[in-house]
């Protein structure tokens, strides 16, 4: 028997034979999807992210015809349930639903066992949030003009810090690289203590989240000075932006969706249709408006991009600034 084939048919089979591979590939595009999807949240539940993520996955869900969970895969930085993603069948039935962290626990943790660009393929991101910049309500400074020319004068500004690896305390980090004062940081574990202390005026300052900052302005317990967006929020239109003062400040929390790396890109612009989709519903525009959210729903390249944006800034800010985790 002749076993000898020519160049031209060995590039005949070979030809058949991609075409087959990227025919079942297309096909298995095409059916999802068929099984659970499963959305990883690396906290706990009745956080931030879980409460975005819940919502979220019943209207996905809905629009997709299966079922979709939210699986709490609980760590303090995210990592557990990141590093679960990453190394999951790249076929869009395990996503990851994560916050800011995703972006900036590998600048204080280098050794994370993920990168979040380069083992993801973001989806979008679904919304972002700037943080608001509050004091006690007997603190000299009333804006951030105030702020940074009692600390150039060299009086002591204490900032408390919820946490020390968080987007708040790198809000403050960055802030005082920008405006180049320094603030005297006093790290708290968690929010709670820390409001007490700014309430009861142990300390000056803090950056926190809305949701959690606005009752307390609303009662009077502090006062608001200023938001870290790149714009004044929506919901705040008569606060100033920090970026006012400080041109190219911002610090957002934000919301991404993610797969594994080397998810089918027909499975993943499904996923970012139905996405989109679900962001529109009223159940989620109600979400957004009630915690300060503003949807997002970027491109998978911007997306992609934004990501290692985020990387790349706040690692620079750890290292820069010589940050540990305390």
């Amino acid at each position: 028997m002749n076993w000898m084939f020519s160049t031209k048919t060995l590039a005949r089979c070979a030809s058949a034979f991609l075409a087959l591979q990227f025919g079942l590939a297309g096909l298995a595009s095409a059916e999802f999807p068929d099984k659970t999807i499963r959305i990883i949240v690396p906290f706990a539940p009745g956080g931030g992210v879980d409460a975005l993520a819940r919502p979220f996955a019943k209207e996905l869900g809905e629009i997709l015809k299966a079922n979709v969970i939210v699986d709490n895969k609980a760590s303090n930085t995210g990592q557990i349930g990141a590093m679960e993603v990453a190394r999951a069948q790249a076929d869009g039935y395990t996503l990851l639903i994560s916050s800011a962290a995703f972006g900036t626990t590998p600048a204080f943790y280098p050794k994370v066992p993920y990168d979040p660009v380069k083992d993801f393929e973001a989806v979008t991101i679904i919304g972002s949030t700037p943080q608001v910049l509050v004091a006690n309500v007997n603190f000299k400074a009333n804006n951030v003009q105030d702020l940074l020319a009692v600390a150039k004068a060299g009086a002591p500004v204490n900032f408390a810090l919820s946490a020390s690896t968080g987007i708040q305390a790198l809000a403050t980090e960055l802030m005082s690289t920008m405006a180049n004062v320094k603030f005297t940081n006093v790290p708290y574990k968690g929010a709670g203590a820390a409001f007490t202390d700014l309430i009861g005026g142990q300390v000056d300052v803090m950056v926190d989240n809305p949701a959690s900052s606005m009752p307390h302005v609303r009662s009077g317990k502090l006062k608001l000075l200023a938001t870290t967006g790149a714009k004044r929020m929506a919901t705040l239109p008569n606060t100033p932006a920090i970026a006012e003062v400080l041109p190219g400040f911002e610090a957002l929390n934000w919301f991404v969706l993610a797969a594994p790396a080397g998810t089918p890109p027909a499975v993943l612009d499904r996923l970012h249709a139905a996405t989109l989709e679900a962001m529109h519903r009223p159940v989620m525009k109600q979400f957004f408006e009630r915690d300060g959210i503003d949807a997002v729903g970027n491109s998978r390249a911007d997306a992609k991009k934004f990501v290692a944006g985020e990387v790349t800034k706040w690692t620079k800010i750890v290292k820069d600034k010589g940050l540990q985790v305390q």
